[in-house]
């Protein structure tokens, strides 16, 4: 985990939230960064965490070996279809949207990537939650771990092996 690069699509709470439990258990602040479209979102991150900031995207996709898609769920497609062309075959895509199975989301990313789909609940937005995680079958033992490390900054972490659980799993904790 401490050679992988990090980066967010999108700057909001849960991004924030993650951000900053992922420093807090000692991930380097270079090996994190985010792109957001809000200039005001990404100047605050740069100063207050010390990250990279982009503007753009790609530029997540192009040079991080995680990308976390932390948009809101009615935008998560046209997201994550403007990032196919630059979305690598193996390429580790972790999203925290509720309601999108990873089924859509291979789709609109090209089905060559490794997905975990994870959902905190709203206590991990300040380091006390927990988070139900499901992955594709392309997502190897070491990307699982990388996506358990990002999650468990902020609570507890489940591994689900049937996504279907997930939406159960959703209604009871909160998220």
């Amino acid at each position: 985990m401490d050679t992988l690069t990090i980066g967010f699509i999108g700057g909001g709470n849960m991004a924030r939230s993650l951000i900053g439990g992922m420093l807090a258990a000692g991930h380097e602040p270079s090996r994190i960064c985010v792109a957001d479209p809000d200039p005001e979102t990404r100047e605050r991150l740069a100063r207050e965490a010390g990250i990279c900031v982009y503007e753009d995207n790609q530029r997540v996709v192009e040079t991080c070996d995680v990308v976390v898609l932390a948009v809101k769920p009615q935008i998560l497609r046209s997201v994550a279809t403007a990032l196919k062309p630059g979305a690598r075959p193996g390429q580790l895509f972790l999203t925290v949207a509720a309601g999108i199975r990873t089924e859509s989301l291979e789709r609109w990313l090209g089905g060559e990537v490794a997905i975990v789909r994870a959902m905190p609940n709203t206590p991990a937005l300040v380091q006390a939650g927990a988070s139900a995680l499901y992955a594709t079958p392309r997502v190897s033992g070491a990307q699982r771990e990388a996506a358990e490390s990002i999650l468990r900054a902020v609570g507890l972490v489940q591994w689900i092996e049937d996504e279907a659980l997930m939406d159960t799993v959703t209604a009871l904790s909160g998220s």
